[in-house]
């Protein structure tokens, strides 16, 4: 059928061509289960994904009802309901039907990327972000040439921190559909959140979003101008720091004014062309809050993501740029652990939103709630959650407790690898460990794999020289590893101290 084809493009028109040609197929045989299924899961992605409103809804709704009728397996039939169920707020009825299929489908050796693909989607809206992992990992498996499946992939791996990886996946999305719009947007948000942004890049791919021909959904152009919101924000901030011949290229390529106040007028320009196009997306007014928060306007991008969590009070990662926000204010680490709570009455034992309830506990030095937190996140004995046990040990050695706290940073270590900062984080905390334990040969391996996991990472620097510098015969390699650290973060936690080390 040749929606299927229009369907793997993923644009905004490509789902419009999808529902032209499987309304033909019913011109044909009106009771066509595929084609309703077709139909089904289309009007249920324009709906939920680009603001189609009630029409796109109540369509989703008819074929689902007019496939089910039908009698016949079609996994995009389960995917629309399971989408469906979703987006009107029922999360835990789509988990576990769509769970239960699955499971179906896997005994008959009909493995489906679609039904993984879409079980990935709603995982990952509810927080559940290994399991995400997992099902995206085996839809890839499946059609390692689908687009959405990279897309997905690349707003999971940003959603966990993991930039490189994000940004490998966007561009294979890229590279199997040219100008893939969640994909582009994905990308910007991406390079907009790092701490020195390559605003070249990140131009081009909002510009290719607002100028494209046909253009993408209403709710796609809306977040394109919401993003070039944000990048005027950080370009104009930045602008002045800049010599004169600078400032000129950077503003040329990215089209953001020199002049503060015409930059300003254009940045809420973009921002209220966004909201007037889509009125209903609660994503919106979680990057003006980003774009507030980078300004260091905490009160008012608090105030935003309240906005959208009222929008929609299911959506996890919500919860969780919430409680960051709220952890930025001096003193807000009880208000992010009363909104953490709050939030677990609705997105029940998300993992994620557990370890950030965890570290706010952890933040008020009330280390035996945020252990109980950490220790329901990792409950589940086939997920598995670095983070928590990173934290859960580091607790524990700092109570000196160092059982209990090596075999947290080794379940860590395991767990995250092909992460390389968050790696070499782990072996830092176990080679703390063992070097408390007075263990020194197996603290200086452990401290070595540190540096090898990820040379960039400098506090393994700081640790190691320490720990070299307490033995009198390795006094000149702590002195040149203690200027390793300073190389690379020279204002940073430790530069105090490894000033003295180094000297």
């Amino acid at each position: 059928m040749g929606s299927f084809e229009q369907l793997r493009h993923d644009s905004y028109d490509s789902y419009k061509r999808a529902c032209a040609a499987a309304d033909k197929v019913l011109e044909l045989d009106p009771n066509s289960t595929a084609a309703h299924g077709y139909l089904a899961y289309a009007y249920a992605v324009r709906w939920g994904e680009h603001g189609g409103g009630d029409e796109a809804r109540k369509l989703a709704q008819e074929h689902l009802e007019a496939a089910k009728r039908g009698g016949e397996i079609s996994s995009h039939l389960y995917a629309a309901d399971a989408l469906i169920k979703h987006y009107s707020g029922n999360d835990g009825q789509a988990l576990r039907d769509l769970e239960q299929r699955v499971r179906s489908f896997d005994a008959e050796n009909k493995k489906s990327s679609l039904m993984y693909l879409t079980l990935a989607l709603i995982q990952m809206n509810v927080g559940d972000l290994e399991h995400t992992r997992e099902s995206l990992e085996t839809a890839q498996s499946l059609a390692p040439d689908d687009a959405r499946i990279y897309a997905a992939l690349g707003t999971l791996y940003r959603r966990r921190g993991q930039d490189n990886e994000a940004a490998k996946n966007f561009e294979f999305a890229l590279r199997y559909e040219k100008d893939h719009p969640d994909s582009l947007l994905g990308k910007a948000l991406l390079i907009l959140q790092q701490d020195h942004p390559e605003y070249t890049i990140a131009s081009k791919a909002i510009r290719k979003l607002i100028d494209s021909d046909p253009p993408p959904s209403p709710r796609q152009l809306a977040t394109a101008h919401l993003v070039r919101s944000l990048l005027i924000s950080r370009v104009s901030s930045e602008l002045p720091e800049y010599k004169s011949d600078h400032q000129k290229q950077l503003s040329e390529i990215t089209g953001v004014p020199v002049d503060r106040t015409r930059a300003q007028s254009e940045m809420l320009k973009a921002e209220e062309t966004g909201f007037a196009l889509d009125r209903t997306n609660p994503e919106l007014h979680l990057i003006k809050g980003r774009r507030l928060l980078f300004e260091q306007r905490v009160d008012p991008a608090v105030s935003e993501i309240r906005q959208a969590i009222r929008m929609d009070p299911t959506r996890a990662h919500f919860y969780v740029e919430l409680a960051r926000a709220l952890m930025q204010k001096p003193g807000g680490e009880k208000d992010a652990q009363d909104a953490l709570i709050s939030a677990l009455k609705t997105v029940r034992d998300s993992p994620k939103l557990l370890v950030m309830l965890g570290n706010a506990y952890r933040r008020q030095g009330k280390l035996d709630e945020a252990l109980a937190q950490y220790s329901r996140a990792v409950s589940d004995p086939k997920a598995r959650n670095p983070e928590a046990r990173l934290a859960m040990g580091i607790i524990y050695r700092e109570r000196k407790e160092y059982a209990k706290a090596t075999e947290a940073l080794e379940k860590a270590v395991l767990e995250y690898v092909g992460q390389p900062a968050k790696l070499a984080s782990a072996y830092s905390e176990l080679g703390r460990v063992y070097e408390e334990k007075g263990e020194r040969a197996r603290a200086d391996d452990i401290y070595q794999k540190a540096l090898n996991a990820d040379e960039e990472y400098s506090p393994a620097y700081f640790y190691y020289a320490r720990f070299l510098a307490s033995d009198a015969r390795q006094t000149n390699k702590a002195r040149t590893t203690a200027q390793e650290y300073l190389k690379r973060d020279p204002r940073g936690e430790f530069a105090a101290e490894a000033q003295r080390l180094g000297q």
